[in-house]
C-alpha cells in the first residue's frame, strides 16, 4: 500500500505542472520520445498496477516502445490447524508497437491502436499452518491490444489513457516528451 501512496504522490506532483500556463501543441511526430508513468487496474487479480512505459516515433504515425507494470495480491486465512496465507506477485514486461493517427482540428490530442508482446514474471508463496511453505512460479507469455490517447496539457506533458487487454486493461498516467 505504501508503493501506491508514493506512486500517487508522484502522479498529484506531475499533475502540479499542469496549472501552469504553455501552448500545447504536439501531435505525435518522427523522432519524438515519451515516458511516463502510469497506474492502472490488472488483467489479473483485481490488483491496482503501477508501472512505467515508453516510446519512440518510428515514424509521424509509428511508435514502438516498451511498459514495465507490477502488481500483486493476496490473503492471510485461518484453519483449525493455525494460520496461514499466500501471495501472487506479478511483474508484466512487454514490447510495444502503435499506430498514432492525426487529429488536424485539434493538435492537442493523440491516439492511438496498438499491440503488446510480453511476459509475465509470476511468483506465489504459500505459508500453511506451521511451517509448511510453498513456493513457485508461472511465468509466461502474453500477447495484448490496446488503444488510447495522449492530451497534451503542455508541449512536454500529457495525461494519457489506455484500454485493452494483456496486462492491464485500464491504465490512467501521464507522460513526458524528451
Amino acid at each position: 500500500m505504501r508503493r501506491l501512496a508514493k506512486f500517487c504522490a508522484m502522479l498529484v506532483l506531475a499533475g502540479c505542472g499542469l496549472l501552469l500556463p504553455a501552448r500545447a501543441d504536439a501531435q505525435f511526430a518522427k523522432g519524438q520520445k515519451n515516458l511516463g508513468v502510469h497506474v492502472g487496474m490488472s488483467g489479473v487479480g483485481s490488483a491496482a498496477a503501477l508501472g512505467v512505459s515508453g516510446e519512440l516515433a518510428y515514424t509521424d504515425r509509428i511508435g514502438i516502445g516498451v511498459w514495465a507494470d507490477t502488481w500483486s495480491y493476496g490473503e492471510d486465512f485461518s484453519t483449525v490447524l493455525g494460520p496461514g496465507s499466500w501471495d501472487i506477485r506479478y511483474i508484466a514486461l512487454a514490447g510495444t508497437g502503435a499506430y498514432h493517427f492525426e487529429v488536424k482540428s485539434n493538435p492537442k490530442i493523440d491516439p492511438f491502436l496498438g499491440l503488446a508482446l510480453g511476459y509475465f514474471v509470476v511468483s506465489t508463496e504459500t505459508q500453511a499452518a506451521g511451517s509448511i511453505t510453498y513456493t513457485g512460479d508461472a511465468s509466461r507469455m502474453f500477447i495484448g491490444g490496446f488503444g488510447g490517447a495522449r492530451y497534451y496539457f503542455k508541449p512536454t506533458m500529457s495525461g494519457v489513457a489506455r484500454v485493452g487487454f494483456g496486462a492491464s486493461y485500464l491504465t490512467l498516467g501521464v507522460d513526458f516528451k524528451l
